[in-house]
């Protein structure tokens, strides 16, 4: 198990042939997941995309087996996007790395790609918001934690998150196991932050190769948020997934899997290189 010097649990996974991992066979992934979850939300994104990639997915600040700040802790953009960073020179050193976020893991890698744009090759992001003033409930998740708890919480995410049988039993049930023993001040914590985060004025000229994967049903994250970012940042891919709400990186796992190859590929082929103003 490695831990950066803040705290971060992250793990490596490199499925490339030894004779394709020289030098120039394909930048580093970081995968950042999103509240309520853990590193494990990627298990099925690892075959397309560490075939062809050197991968670091790590325990968000608060989750899995990252450490869980107190309860007075004043949750900050600076801090998370410190936390992507550090990851990332943990494992890859400076070399600039496709950051992979989904829901405010999404967020977070946009945030810190428009902050440090020279330690990254491009950004993904699944079911993620750009303003979160626009976000569909989490404004109330405070009242509803000291309301119905945690578990009445968790309950109410997964039916928010889930098509009705868009996912096996078995993974349902891990993620409702591991959602559940989410922490109540870091799920309002972060939530709150989401909400008060707002990337608008300062996408315009972001010269970043970027994809977006939408979910076509999110009660959270709606399709008006692809189409307000493909107007600030023209050269943005966006792929929306049917039938899926906002736990499309478990529902369509290996679909947004292949997506994000494809993408990487390109970008690494030189058709999507960083525009230039």
């Amino acid at each position: 198990m490695a831990k950066t010097a803040r705290g971060l649990h992250y793990e490596m996974v490199d499925l490339r042939p030894a004779w394709r991992r020289g030098a120039g066979s394909g930048r580093p992934v970081v995968f950042h997941h999103g509240v309520g979850t853990d590193l494990h939300v990627f298990d099925e994104w690892l075959p397309a995309v560490a075939a062809h990639h050197p991968v670091a997915r790590f325990d968000m600040r608060g989750f899995g087996r990252s450490d869980v700040p107190p309860e007075d802790h004043a949750w900050t953009m600076a801090e998370l996007i410190a936390d992507l960073l550090e990851v990332a020179q943990a494992a890859f050193g400076q070399e600039p790395v496709h950051a992979m976020g989904e829901s405010l893991g999404g967020t977070v890698s946009l945030a810190a790609a428009l902050a440090h744009p020279a330690r990254f090759a491009s950004v993904a992001m699944s079911n993620a918001a750009i303003k979160g003033g626009e976000i569909g409930y989490a404004p109330a998740w405070r009242a509803e934690i000291a309301r119905i708890g945690m578990s009445g919480w968790s309950e109410r995410l997964m039916a928010q998150r889930f098509v009705p049988g868009a996912v096996p039993a078995e993974a349902l049930a891990w993620f409702a196991e591991v959602q559940g023993r989410s922490r109540p001040h870091v799920v309002v914590g972060l939530g709150e932050l989401l909400v008060g985060t707002d990337l608008t004025a300062r996408l315009p000229g972001f010269q970043l190769p970027l994809l977006l994967m939408m979910p076509d049903r999110s009660p959270f994250v709606t399709l008006s948020q692809a189409s307000a970012l493909a107007e600030l940042v023209p050269h943005t891919e966006i792929a929306v997934f049917p039938g899926a709400r906002h736990g499309l990186p478990l529902s369509h796992g290996r679909e947004a899997a292949g997506v994000l190859a494809a993408f990487l590929a390109r970008v690494e082929a030189g058709r999507l290189a960083p525009a230039r103003g």
